[in-house]
Parts: C-alpha cells; structure tokens; sequence
C-alpha cells in the first residue's frame, strides 16, 4: 500500500511539474505593464535587486527622457498613472536595447521569477513566452485588474560573440506594443521559471507582389516572424555598473 501511495505521488508531482511548463506565472502577469513616454507605447516589467524595484523596458522606450527623475506614465486602474523613477541605468553596449529604471518602491519578499545570468538554463528549441501590450490591448476583467497578451515562441538562436551584447533570436511573431516586455522559459534544470531575454522587435522582410504575373519585391515591409530580444544578464550589469549614459 505503501508503494502505492509513493506511486501515484511520484506521479502527480510529475503532471504538476509537466503543466507547470504549458502556463505562465501569475507573478509575471501582475509584473508586467502598459507604459507610455508621451510619445511611444510599449512594454515593461518590473524586476527586484537588493530589496528595491526596478523598471525594465527597451532603451528606444525612453529616448528623450531625463537620466533622472523621468516620468513615464502606467496602465493602472482604467486610467494612466504617472510612474516617478529615481535614476535610469543602460547596459555597457550602445547595442543593448534595455533601460533599467529605479524606482522608489521596495518589496518586503524577493520575487521568485528571476534573471538568468548565464542562459544556460534553456534549451534550443524550447517553448518561451513572452508578454506585452500590442496596439494596447489586454485582457480586462469585471473588477478592473488587466494582464498582458502572452504568446509562445520557440528559442531559435542566440549570438553571444559579444559578451556586451548577447542577443536572443526567438520563432514567434510579435507585434507593435511588445518592445520592451520579458521573455520567459521553464528551467529544466531547476524547474523553475527565468527571464530569458527583453523584447527589441522584429525582424521585417520585404513583401513580394506579382507585377505583370511576375513575383517581385515591393516597398512594403512584413513581420519575417523572427522576434529579438537581448539577453537578462544585461540587466544587473547595467544596475551593478551605474551607467547612466544611454
């Protein structure tokens, strides 16, 4: 009997771990929001380093902000709200596109999905998420909580021959609206979820139209369907460094 019930447990912690690949953490959800600079719409989420709460989005999300004091503004509630920053970090590389925020927010308990320094966690060809606001659309429910669009890929590439500016090539077609949000896989290792990389955009390639009944490259420019992004491990070097010039 006793062998049974060790069965069936052995059994249910495996459909449990297998399921918690197929899903995306409700920490992430929440983490995850619709910002604006004024100008530009996009994606950001927030990390914790050291007790305090940074905000992580593309480098292009910022330009022409302030190095200190920026505001940007936040999908909160039905409404923006403004979101006062204290100083604005950026990775060594000019190539990098990822801006770190400090805030004035502090967290009493660390959040369990974290960066992933090394990447050495995924695997090529597995399943990623990655999460965003495209065209700044959301699920809205009854009692006026949002949460952002989630859409899978897969890890297709990763360039590291700059270690200043890894950059992570995933199979999945993003939209306008997802730059800057988190891309995030399930550690098999040690099962749990990362954050793999920040979203830069897309790859676009020309659109072919016939001409005449021959095919023949256009002007117009179509998602190839190869989204990028640059590796989390930039993140804490960009906080751990202080550099403030973009």
């Amino acid at each position: 009997m006793r062998k049974a019930i060790t069965f069936i447990v052995v059994c249910f912690s495996f459909v449990s771990a297998m399921y918690s690949q197929d899903a995306v953490p409700v920490e992430m959800l929440m983490r995850t929001i619709l910002i604006n600079n004024g100008t530009k719409y996009g994606t950001a989420f927030k990390i914790d380093y050291q007790g305090r709460i940074y905000l992580v989005t593309a480098k292009h999300m910022v330009e022409g902000l302030p190095i200190t004091k920026a505001k940007l503004q936040m999908w909160k509630e039905n409404g923006w709200q403004d979101l006062p920053t204290v100083r604005t970090f950026f990775p060594k590389s000019n190539d990098v596109d990822i801006a770190v925020l400090e805030t004035d927010e502090k967290i009493a308990q660390p959040y369990q999905v974290t960066t992933d320094d090394s990447s050495g966690g995924v695997t090529f060809g597995q399943q990623v998420w990655f999460l965003g606001y495209p065209f700044q659309l959301m699920t809205h429910f009854p009692t006026g909580q949002t949460i952002p669009f989630m859409k899978r890929g897969t890890l297709s590439a990763i360039d590291s021959r700059d270690p200043n500016a890894v950059v992570i090539f995933i199979d999945g077609f993003n939209n306008e609206g997802f730059s800057g949000g988190p891309v995030i896989y399930w550690d098999l290792s040690q099962h749990k979820y990362s954050l793999l990389a920040v979203v830069r955009g897309y790859f676009a390639d020309s659109a072919m139209t016939k001409i005449n009944g021959e095919e023949v490259k256009s002007q117009y420019l179509v998602n190839s369907g190869i989204l990028y992004g640059f590796s989390t491990r930039h993140i804490k070097e960009a906080i751990e460094s202080g550099n403030q010039r973009p």
